[in-house]
């Protein structure tokens, strides 16, 4: 049954499935099982949106909500350029086969890219219906007047007629064809309204996702199950690089609800009727490997070693003005190397997926971000077609960047193919933390000449990426199940090594990368993929932990050395240069900044504290973070005590929302300084769990996180002030702002991320 006739024969709310009880969303789902499944028409306007005869309306978005509140914000700007009240609005999101593809969620899009064919797509509804109310009332349209659903003129025999949305359309279709070269450029006849005439914008109205997830209805993917399904667990190789040589399926024979071994090359899996039953059968197989002939990687306590020494592959540095000339007018030259090794996802619950092959189609039931990704990734790695093939997007603790759940939707799909029964695929704790994708390593050297002012004259960055082979999202021939049964490219993708994003105005200036191969490319846990901004904390702790060290050694202050290099930048279309001085100003004034050289002057006691800034941009969005930190000089513990940071994304949809989400953001870039590294041996990961994974506690949390949103525009009251996206460039400028708050405190530089309280004390020492 498609998704017009459901919702005409049912009357329920198809947007609803979040708030949904337990069995609405089982009832939705089985109403929905029948294929196949052809892509919705993002050119017709039926494909976005619905309007019931009850006079509500269901947004229908191909994009994610991974907890930032995305949907509601998608309801607040369509319900504007809809003309209705947003409380009789609703959204559904990403599911293949009743949204249009716009690509699922990633890079902080969302806003920035895809809310404006929403945007479009709802102002184009409203002059539809308003060119329907005009001939319903037989007057001109320009009399007309359309409010919170409700379309209203004051010509004709009495004072004022009236008559709802519903009463026009409700349950029939626009059949409205829009235009547009792709799914961005979606587009009708209607223009879009000034900011200044958005109701429901800058308002922080209660997310449609919180009631469920805090009162216990939320049906997670993770909670997801369909008659007769089955469950499954992997067997992954002990050594990095093992190859299968035998299985003994007598081994796990006996297990009561024991179905079937399934392995193929060297990928293994155990499949039981019950999950403790999988459980049990993939710690009790007996499989015989042969060790690899040589080690998979270096040791982590040797990575950087290994990095700077190891042959690389180059891109053409970008160079501006004469760096060799502006070194050797030096007063001083400043020079250091930085290091930020693999990070991994840490996902809260590990990876899982369920694949339902039942009635010759392919159902998959993930908290995948890019659904419509696995959609097309499983298609060509099982070779069915695409319109067999549905994903169904449900609420997860997997979300930002390129996490293991694509590989476990791969895994349950290829299983469910192959026992042409529904199977369940859950990753265990040490196979999430051990074996998901992992952002990449940065070997980072800077060599910085200051002039007889003081002024930075030429800058020379120069990164090598651990990054080859970078696994991209869905694709068929680079998951993980692919690469263990041997379905490869035929060359690994190449990788990069980024370079800083800031608008600093530097006369001389070079930066080049270089990507640096792991002796064993593929089958193995050292896996490069996007982690949350894909490389640039590493980038940024690099570039701005050296501009502090180049204001220590102009003995300035870092707030207004920073300032100095913007005031010299160039400006560019977004206003970014405006953007990037208004934040730096505010985030001072916040965090009540005081203007002196760093370090401070020593102090006495076990515990110093020290404060330190860093800046960047990402596409259009600034961040700027101030921090504070206690070092405790005699365990090595850093903590950081408060935040304050300054934020750009232009045009503010939600408030409050945006405020949790730099909240995470910040939180969850504190965890990766202080905590986070993937540890290995020359054979396998040491770091398989919280005990040898650990990640931020509740006892490191600040004591206080202030957010400012800065609108920095030099034209701040614009009836077309863009929306940029959010989340991700708030996670770039923490690292370095750590550091440099670190050695405020201490006079000590930290260029080596975790700052454990080991490696703490070990610099303290020296």
């Amino acid at each position: 049954m498609r998704r017009r006739s459901f919702i005409q024969t049912s009357g329920m709310l198809v947007a609803s499935v979040a708030a949904m009880s337990i069995e609405g969303v089982e009832a939705f789902l089985q109403r929905a099982a029948s294929g196949p499944y052809p892509d919705p028409d993002f050119l017709q306007l039926d494909s976005w949106i619905v309007i019931r005869p009850d006079n509500t309306a269901t947004f229908f978005v191909g994009k994610t909500d991974l907890g930032q509140g995305t949907g509601t914000a998608f309801r607040q700007i369509m319900s504007d350029e809809l003309d209705i009240a947003f409380d009789k609005t609703t959204c559904v999101m990403g599911s293949t086969d009743i949204t249009v593809d716009q690509g699922g969620s990633g890079g902080s899009d969302a806003l920035q890219t895809d809310g404006y064919p929403m945007r479009r797509v709802a102002a184009e509804a409203r002059r539809v219906l308003l060119d329907m109310a005009a001939t319903h009332f037989r007057v001109p349209v320009t009399s007309l007047v359309a409010s919170e659903g409700v379309i209203s003129t004051n010509i004709g025999d009495t004072a004022e007629r009236e008559i709802t949305y519903g009463e026009l359309i409700g349950g029939k279709k626009f059949n409205v064809t829009l235009t547009g070269r792709n799914i961005d450029a979606t587009t009708g006849q209607a223009p879009l309204k000034a900011v200044q005439e958005m109701k429901n914008v800058g308002k922080s109205p209660r997310r449609d996702d919180i009631p469920a997830k805090v009162n216990g209805t939320q049906r997670w993917a993770v909670d997801m199950k369909v008659p007769g399904m089955l469950h499954a667990r992997n067997v992954r190789p002990p050594m990095v690089g093992a190859t299968l040589k035998a299985i003994d399926e007598a081994s796990v024979a006996k297990i009561p609800g024991f179905v079937k071994v399934v392995s193929r090359g060297n990928y293994v899996a155990v499949v039981c009727e019950r999950e403790e039953q999988a459980i049990q059968a993939a710690r009790q197989l007996k499989v015989e490997w042969t060790p690899p002939a040589s080690a998979p990687f270096p040791a982590s306590e040797d990575l950087f070693t290994f990095m700077r020494s190891a042959t690389s592959s180059s891109s053409d540095p970008v160079s501006v003005g004469d760096v060799a000339a502006g070194f050797a007018g030096a007063k001083t030259i400043v020079e250091a190397k930085y290091d930020v090794p693999f990070q991994g996802h840490t996902a809260f619950g590990p990876a899982h997926a369920l694949a339902d092959p039942s009635n010759g189609q392919l159902t998959i039931y993930s908290n995948d971000m890019k659904s419509y990704g696995m959609r097309n990734g499983v298609a060509q790695f099982l070779n069915i077609p695409r319109e067999n093939v549905r994903v169904v997007w449900m609420q997860g603790p997997q979300a930002y960047g390129r996490t293991a759940a694509e590989d476990a939707g791969f895994e349950a799909a290829f299983l469910a193919n192959q026992l042409q029964r529904p199977v369940r695929m859950q990753w265990s704790r040490q196979e999430e933390t051990g074996w998901d994708t992992k952002g990449p390593a940065y070997a980072v050297n800077m060599r910085g000449a200051l002039d007889a002012n003081g002024q930075l004259i030429a800058l020379d960055y120069d990164a090598r990426a651990a990054d080859f082979n970078h696994v991209g999202y869905n694709e068929h021939d680079t998951v993980l199940i692919a690469q263990l049964m041997g379905k490869r490219k035929a060359q690994p993708a190449r990788g990069r090594a980024s370079f800083p994003s800031d608008k600093y105005g530097i006369a001389n200036r070079r930066m080049a990368g270089s990507v640096v191969p792991m002796p064993l490319a593929w089958e193995t846990p050292i896996r490069m993929g996007n982690l949350r901004d894909p490389d640039g904390p590493q980038v940024t702790f690099a570039s701005e932990s050296f501009i502090d060290e180049l204001a220590a050694a102009a003995t300035a202050d870092p707030v207004a050395f920073r300032l100095a290099l913007l005031e010299r930048g160039t400006e560019d279309a977004g206003f970014k240069r405006a953007r990037s001085i208004a934040c730096l100003k505010a985030a001072a004034q916040t965090f009540g900044w005081e203007a002196r050289p760093s370090p401070r002057a020593r102090a006495t006691g076990d515990v110093v504290t020290g404060r330190g800034v860093a800046y960047a941009y990402r596409s259009e969005t600034v961040a700027v973070e101030m921090v504070e930190v206690e070092v405790n000089r005699r365990t090595g513990r850093v903590w950081v005590k408060r935040i304050a940071c300054a934020h750009d994304c232009g045009l503010v949809i939600n408030p409050e929302a945006l405020t949790r989400t730099l909240e995470g953001g910040l939180l969850h870039s504190v965890s990766r300084v202080l905590c986070e590294e993937a540890r290995f041996d020359g054979s396998k990961m040491r770091s398989v769990d919280w005990v040898t994974s650990p990640t931020l506690t509740h006892a490191d949390v600040p004591e206080r996180i202030e957010i400012v949103q800065v609108n920095g525009d030099p034209n701040p009251g614009r009836p077309d002030l863009r929306h940029y996206g959010a989340g991700e460039t708030v996670c770039k400028p923490m690292m370095a702002a750590v550091a440099n708050a670190v050695f405020d405190a201490t006079g000590v530089r930290m260029r080596r991320v975790p700052f454990t309280p080991a490696r703490v004390l070990a610099a303290l020492k020296t």
